[in-house]
């Protein structure tokens, strides 16, 4: 039995305990302090029961977790994971296509994913480089998986023959990707030399309103007491999501070319509805950021995920991997 499997048997029946408190808690502000001093023994009895039932099945449970589920937990759960799960939080890692030299594209995946799920793989050898896949804990902020990331490049390109280097990612990787940067010019980090071009698709630079709803429902939720467990239980989404509310004022290198590529599902991308539906989780506004110092582009009838695996999309990253 791996320590993977046998942590997330463990934090399944920590969930379960975790909508049982959710329920007591509702009960507890619509019965009153009677009923509810009634009830706590009944609630208390459910809550061993389950604490023990993941003792029991942790000892039986074998082989680990898949990589889809891992990158949905990270990403849901992924700083809590690193402090109470510590099996289960994924650390940056990252895996190369062929050798480190000449021109190396790394890929950096987006929230509650990993790079499993990129379409767009073999775009690297296409235009005569190679690919790195990078995996992250989606469920930290952009902020710090940039850091990481740095620190991972830093080594790269110090180790390695590496003239030209190209950081590619979808959605929530396009801001570790500009965080890297960011970090990498405060602190004066070498791999920025080889740097030649940052290329974001469908990033939410100025945050996204699917984020800043959740925040809003949170706040609703828990205004009442009878709603309030609910609040607590939007609250608990990880770092990472939370983080997505707002923009992030990352600064870029001047000689690094920014490519901001967005996504709307209307067909006709200028049209005022393109621009508010964008592709259903970003704004083209989003992800655009017009007050960046970036090259833009719009894709119409094109959602989040279809940025992932579209032809259109391959042509525009082999375009600016050229």
């Amino acid at each position: 039995m791996t320590d993977e499997a046998r942590t997330g048997v463990r934090l399944a029946f920590d969930a379960l305990g975790g909508i049982v408190d959710v329920v007591r808690d509702v009960h507890r502000a619509i019965a009153g302090p009677g009923l509810a001093a009634v009830a706590a023994p009944v609630f208390g009895a459910v809550r061993f029961g389950l604490a023990a039932g993941g003792a029991v099945a942790s000892t039986v449970t074998r082989g680990s977790l898949p990589v889809g589920l891992t990158g949905v937990v990270n990403g849901a759960v992924g700083d809590r994971l690193r402090s109470d799960y510590p099996a289960l939080a994924t650390p940056l890692r990252a895996t190369a296509d062929g050798p480190l030299e000449g021109h190396v594209v790394v890929f950096l995946h987006g929230l509650v994913h990993t790079e499993q799920r990129w379409g767009h793989r073999d775009v690297a050898e296409e235009v005569g480089a190679t690919a790195v896949h990078v995996r992250y804990n989606s469920g930290l902020s952009p902020t710090d998986n940039g850091r990481d990331l740095a620190v991972y490049l830093e080594a790269l390109v110090t180790g390695n023959p590496i003239v030209r280097l190209s950081l590619v990612g979808h959605s929530m990787g396009g801001l570790v990707a500009r965080a890297a940067v960011h970090e990498a010019l405060e602190n004066g980090q070498r791999w920025l030399s080889p740097l030649r071009e940052v290329i974001c698709l469908g990033s939410p630079h100025l945050g996204s309103p699917v984020e800043r709803a959740a925040a809003t429902a949170a706040r609703l939720l828990n205004a009442f007491p009878e709603s309030a467990p609910f609040g607590a239980l939007v609250d608990r989404r990880s770092t990472g999501i939370k983080s997505l509310a707002h923009g992030t004022a990352y600064s870029a290198a001047p000689h690094v070319r920014q490519h901001f590529l967005a996504a709307t599902v209307a067909t006709n991308p200028t049209s005022t509805t393109g621009r508010l539906l964008g592709d259903l989780l970003v704004s083209t506004t989003s992800a655009t950021a017009p007050t960046a110092e970036a090259d833009r582009h719009v894709l119409g009838g094109l959602g989040h995920s279809t940025l992932l695996h579209h032809p259109d999309v391959r042509a525009k990253l082999v375009e600016f991997l050229t």
